[in-house]
Protein backbone atom coordinates (compact mmCIF):
# COMPACT_ATOMS: atom_id res chain seq x y z
CA UNK A 1 0.00 0.00 0.00
CA UNK A 2 1.45 3.68 -0.96
CA UNK A 3 1.56 5.61 1.67
CA UNK A 4 1.88 9.31 1.56
CA UNK A 5 5.38 10.78 2.92
CA UNK A 6 5.11 12.75 5.89
CA UNK A 7 5.71 16.45 5.06
CA UNK A 8 3.41 17.86 7.41
CA UNK A 9 1.14 18.69 4.51
CA UNK A 10 -2.02 16.67 4.53
CA UNK A 11 -2.63 15.24 0.76
CA UNK A 12 -5.98 16.76 -1.30
CA UNK A 13 -8.94 14.92 -0.85
CA UNK A 14 -8.69 13.17 -3.78
CA UNK A 15 -5.38 11.51 -3.32
CA UNK A 16 -5.99 10.78 0.41
CA UNK A 17 -9.55 9.15 -1.18
CA UNK A 18 -7.76 7.30 -3.30
CA UNK A 19 -4.63 5.98 -0.95
CA UNK A 20 -7.60 4.85 1.80
CA UNK A 21 -9.27 3.04 -1.90
CA UNK A 22 -5.87 1.03 -1.80
CA UNK A 23 -6.58 0.01 1.90
CA UNK A 24 -9.83 -1.12 0.87
CA UNK A 25 -11.80 1.63 2.32
CA UNK A 26 -15.46 1.42 0.90
CA UNK A 27 -16.33 5.21 1.83
CA UNK A 28 -13.55 6.89 0.01
CA UNK A 29 -14.57 4.98 -2.84
CA UNK A 30 -17.89 6.31 -2.92
CA UNK A 31 -16.29 9.66 -2.45
CA UNK A 32 -14.28 8.91 -5.48
CA UNK A 33 -17.31 7.68 -7.34
CA UNK A 34 -19.41 10.94 -6.16
CA UNK A 35 -16.59 13.27 -7.22
CA UNK A 36 -15.91 12.05 -10.70
CA UNK A 37 -18.38 9.52 -12.37
CA UNK A 38 -20.01 12.01 -14.16
CA UNK A 39 -16.98 13.87 -15.33
CA UNK A 40 -15.33 10.78 -17.10
CA UNK A 41 -18.72 9.56 -18.32
CA UNK A 42 -18.97 12.86 -19.76
CA UNK A 43 -16.16 12.37 -21.33
CA UNK A 44 -16.86 8.95 -22.76
CA UNK A 45 -19.88 10.50 -24.27
CA UNK A 46 -18.66 12.73 -26.48
CA UNK A 47 -16.99 9.19 -28.21
CA UNK A 48 -19.57 6.78 -27.20
CA UNK A 49 -23.54 6.48 -27.20
CA UNK A 50 -25.14 6.46 -23.09
CA UNK A 51 -25.07 2.53 -22.55
CA UNK A 52 -21.21 2.18 -24.05
CA UNK A 53 -20.40 5.62 -22.10
CA UNK A 54 -21.13 4.13 -19.13
CA UNK A 55 -19.44 1.03 -19.81
CA UNK A 56 -16.43 2.79 -20.40
CA UNK A 57 -16.75 4.76 -16.60
CA UNK A 58 -16.96 1.67 -15.35
CA UNK A 59 -14.04 0.01 -16.96
CA UNK A 60 -12.44 2.92 -15.86
CA UNK A 61 -12.95 2.47 -12.19
CA UNK A 62 -12.62 -0.94 -11.99
CA UNK A 63 -8.88 0.01 -13.31
CA UNK A 64 -8.39 3.24 -10.89
CA UNK A 65 -9.43 0.23 -8.02
CA UNK A 66 -7.28 -1.82 -8.83
CA UNK A 67 -4.22 0.35 -9.16
CA UNK A 68 -4.66 2.39 -6.21
CA UNK A 69 -2.17 -0.10 -4.46
CA UNK A 70 0.75 1.15 -7.03
CA UNK A 71 -0.54 4.96 -6.20
CA UNK A 72 2.33 7.37 -4.99
CA UNK A 73 1.16 10.97 -3.94
CA UNK A 74 3.94 12.48 -5.76
CA UNK A 75 1.87 11.72 -9.11
CA UNK A 76 -1.07 14.33 -9.38
CA UNK A 77 -4.18 12.74 -9.10
CA UNK A 78 -5.89 14.11 -11.98
CA UNK A 79 -2.96 12.89 -14.34
CA UNK A 80 -3.43 9.47 -12.99
CA UNK A 81 -7.26 9.30 -12.88
CA UNK A 82 -7.36 10.69 -16.76
CA UNK A 83 -4.32 8.44 -17.56
CA UNK A 84 -6.90 5.48 -16.48
CA UNK A 85 -9.48 8.00 -18.57
CA UNK A 86 -6.99 8.00 -21.91
CA UNK A 87 -6.31 4.50 -21.68
CA UNK A 88 -9.72 2.95 -21.86
CA UNK A 89 -10.73 5.80 -24.48
CA UNK A 90 -7.69 4.52 -27.07
CA UNK A 91 -8.96 1.01 -26.57
CA UNK A 92 -12.57 1.88 -27.64
CA UNK A 93 -13.20 0.51 -30.72
CA UNK A 94 -12.35 2.97 -33.94
CA UNK A 95 -16.18 3.49 -35.28
CA UNK A 96 -16.83 4.24 -39.01
CA UNK A 97 -18.06 7.73 -39.86
CA UNK A 98 -21.27 8.22 -40.02
CA UNK A 99 -23.10 9.88 -42.88
CA UNK A 100 -25.59 12.45 -42.20
CA UNK A 101 -27.64 14.50 -45.18
CA UNK A 102 -26.64 18.51 -44.55
CA UNK A 103 -30.62 19.21 -44.04
CA UNK A 104 -30.94 16.54 -41.37
CA UNK A 105 -27.95 18.31 -39.43
CA UNK A 106 -28.91 21.90 -40.08
CA UNK A 107 -32.55 20.59 -38.13
CA UNK A 108 -31.66 17.85 -36.06
CA UNK A 109 -29.47 17.98 -32.18
CA UNK A 110 -29.54 14.31 -32.33
CA UNK A 111 -27.83 14.13 -36.25
CA UNK A 112 -25.11 16.29 -35.52
CA UNK A 113 -24.27 14.93 -31.94
CA UNK A 114 -23.99 11.18 -34.03
CA UNK A 115 -21.56 13.11 -36.58
CA UNK A 116 -19.59 14.29 -33.95
CA UNK A 117 -19.44 11.10 -31.89
CA UNK A 118 -18.45 9.26 -35.07
CA UNK A 119 -16.08 11.93 -36.08
CA UNK A 120 -14.02 11.60 -32.16
CA UNK A 121 -14.82 7.97 -32.06
CA UNK A 122 -12.84 7.78 -35.40
CA UNK A 123 -9.86 9.14 -34.97
CA UNK A 124 -6.79 6.99 -34.04
CA UNK A 125 -6.50 5.91 -30.16
CA UNK A 126 -3.59 8.34 -29.46
CA UNK A 127 -5.14 11.72 -30.91
CA UNK A 128 -8.94 10.72 -29.69
CA UNK A 129 -7.04 10.77 -26.24
CA UNK A 130 -5.22 14.14 -26.98
CA UNK A 131 -8.27 15.80 -27.93
CA UNK A 132 -10.66 14.41 -25.11
CA UNK A 133 -7.86 15.40 -22.43
CA UNK A 134 -7.51 19.11 -23.81
CA UNK A 135 -11.00 19.96 -25.34
CA UNK A 136 -13.52 18.19 -23.80
CA UNK A 137 -11.99 17.85 -20.10
CA UNK A 138 -9.60 21.21 -20.99
CA UNK A 139 -6.08 19.76 -19.38
CA UNK A 140 -3.77 22.19 -19.98
CA UNK A 141 -1.02 20.72 -22.94
CA UNK A 142 1.24 19.33 -19.68
CA UNK A 143 -1.16 17.25 -17.72
CA UNK A 144 -2.64 15.81 -20.60
CA UNK A 145 0.53 14.73 -22.31
CA UNK A 146 1.41 13.34 -18.55
CA UNK A 147 -2.10 11.36 -18.46
CA UNK A 148 -1.15 10.04 -21.67
CA UNK A 149 2.71 9.22 -20.62
CA UNK A 150 4.18 11.33 -23.87
CA UNK A 151 6.30 14.64 -24.25
CA UNK A 152 4.10 17.98 -24.63
CA UNK A 153 5.60 18.13 -28.02
CA UNK A 154 3.95 14.78 -29.00
CA UNK A 155 0.53 15.68 -27.41
CA UNK A 156 0.30 18.78 -29.19
CA UNK A 157 1.16 16.96 -32.48
CA UNK A 158 -1.66 14.26 -31.34
CA UNK A 159 -3.95 17.42 -30.78
CA UNK A 160 -3.31 19.10 -34.36
CA UNK A 161 -3.31 15.73 -36.08
CA UNK A 162 -7.28 15.32 -34.37
CA UNK A 163 -7.98 18.96 -34.87
CA UNK A 164 -7.15 18.33 -38.88
CA UNK A 165 -9.29 15.05 -38.75
CA UNK A 166 -11.81 16.61 -37.04
CA UNK A 167 -12.26 19.58 -39.36
CA UNK A 168 -12.19 17.76 -42.28
CA UNK A 169 -14.98 15.34 -40.80
CA UNK A 170 -17.12 17.40 -39.80
CA UNK A 171 -16.68 19.73 -42.64
CA UNK A 172 -20.84 19.81 -43.57
CA UNK A 173 -21.25 21.50 -40.12
CA UNK A 174 -18.85 23.59 -40.89
CA UNK A 175 -19.66 24.64 -44.02
CA UNK A 176 -23.92 24.95 -42.65
CA UNK A 177 -22.52 27.54 -40.08
CA UNK A 178 -24.24 25.11 -37.30
CA UNK A 179 -23.37 26.67 -34.02
CA UNK A 180 -22.75 24.01 -31.37
CA UNK A 181 -25.06 23.59 -28.91
CA UNK A 182 -24.70 22.82 -25.14
CA UNK A 183 -23.24 19.58 -24.84
CA UNK A 184 -22.24 19.30 -28.64
CA UNK A 185 -18.59 19.79 -29.46
CA UNK A 186 -17.24 23.51 -30.31
CA UNK A 187 -15.78 24.25 -33.17
CA UNK A 188 -11.84 23.39 -33.33
CA UNK A 189 -9.11 25.64 -33.54
CA UNK A 190 -5.27 24.73 -34.08
CA UNK A 191 -3.18 25.56 -30.59
CA UNK A 192 -0.71 27.77 -31.62
CA UNK A 193 3.31 26.41 -31.13
CA UNK A 194 4.68 26.18 -27.87
CA UNK A 195 1.41 27.94 -26.78
CA UNK A 196 -0.74 27.00 -24.55
CA UNK A 197 -3.70 24.60 -26.17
Amino acid sequence: MAVAPRTGVAPGPDTGDLLLVAAGDEPALRRLLARWTQPVYATFERVKEPSAAAEATIRTFERIVRAAAKYGPETPFDVFLWGHVARVASELPAAPAVAVAPARLADSAAARTALQRSAVAGLPPGERAAFLLTRVVRLPIATAAAAQGVSETEARRRLVRALDALRETLRPLLDLGVRPESGEIPVFSTPPPGGPA
